[in-house]
């Protein structure tokens, strides 16, 4: 152990190598460009090798830079868990949830009011973000996220697969409708999403549709206006079985031709490893997965 360089130089050594850049890793780490450069020169020279090159306009890893960089990144996390890991839940009448916007505006806001009907001391907050938040940064609780359960330095815990269905309005083809000519004549309201484009051609393919002879009315990533649009009959769309259930049950938009497709990308519940052993988490993924039982 006493041939260990510091750990501060560690630590600016991280920073420097995540952002590749001395200014970011100092604006980071609340110290001037030079005591990183410092702290970088006396980590060198104490390993005796190069761990950066200066030479090009980005500041980049040397070869033994790049081997170094994952032992010192799982360390620090390591010990960010261990620390995380003594803390109990600081505020444990409130619960803070990030989701994607479709699914907090389309799912959880709608059914939400079941889960505090049944635990009325626990106050929820939304925070939705299309994109992956830390937890530590936004002081979150929880996350539910569609993807395949890699989360570096989270615990992903599976709730359910993702059907996406082709409906539409029964405004636009009416209930039991199978003549697919006429079906896949309407416009059609594309997600761009992979998984949805996936499903798409399979659904082509299965009914014997000519994908590029489809007239894309809108193309976008978002469902909320994807399903608006569809209630509202003006085409066809592939969207996920969970954002319309209701819909669906209330005979407001039909599964056309009965199609569904498995996505790759399932719904998880994701947080630090230690939030799920806080009894809000307990009680929300208790009641979360209820949602999805049949």
């Amino acid at each position: 152990m006493k041939n260990l360089p510091p750990l501060k130089a560690l630590r600016v050594f991280l920073a420097a190598a995540q952002h590749q850049s001395f200014k970011a890793a100092a604006e980071q780490l609340f110290v001037t460009q030079a005591a990183v450069s410092q702290q970088i020169r006396q980590l060198e020279e104490h390993l005796q090798c190069q761990l950066f090159d200066r030479q090009s306009k980005q500041t980049s890893l040397t070869e033994e830079g790049q081997i170094l960089f994952p032992y010192i990144e799982r360390a620090f996390s390591q010990i960010t868990c261990g620390v995380e890991a003594l803390k109990t839940d600081p505020n444990p009448n409130l619960l803070r949830i990030t989701s994607l916007h479709s699914f907090t505006s389309l799912f959880l806001i709608p059914k939400i009011s079941d889960f505090q009907a049944r635990y009325p001391k626990t106050m929820v907050q939304f925070a939705p973000s299309n994109q992956l938040v830390s937890f530590g940064q936004a002081e979150l609780d929880i996350g539910i996220r569609l993807g395949k359960g890699d989360y570096p330095g989270l615990t992903a815990k599976k709730i359910a697969d993702n059907p996406l269905v082709l409906v539409a309005s029964p405004m636009l083809i009416k209930a039991g409708t199978n003549n697919v000519k006429e079906i896949f004549s309407h416009p059609l309201l594309e997600d761009t999403s992979s998984d949805t484009q996936a499903a798409l051609a399979q659904c082509c393919e299965r009914f014997g549709v000519d994908r590029s002879g489809l007239k894309s009315l809108i193309k976008v990533n978002d469902s909320v206006p994807l399903i608006d649009a569809t209630l509202a009959g003006r085409g066809i769309a592939i969207v996920s079985r969970f954002l319309i259930a209701d819909h669906l049950r209330r005979g407001q938009l039909i599964n056309v031709l009965d199609y569904s497709f498995i996505s790759p990308y399932s719904l998880y519940i994701v947080a630090p490893d230690q939030h799920f052993g806080w009894k809000k988490i307990a009680i929300f993924e208790q009641w979360f997965r209820g949602e999805f039982e049949t």
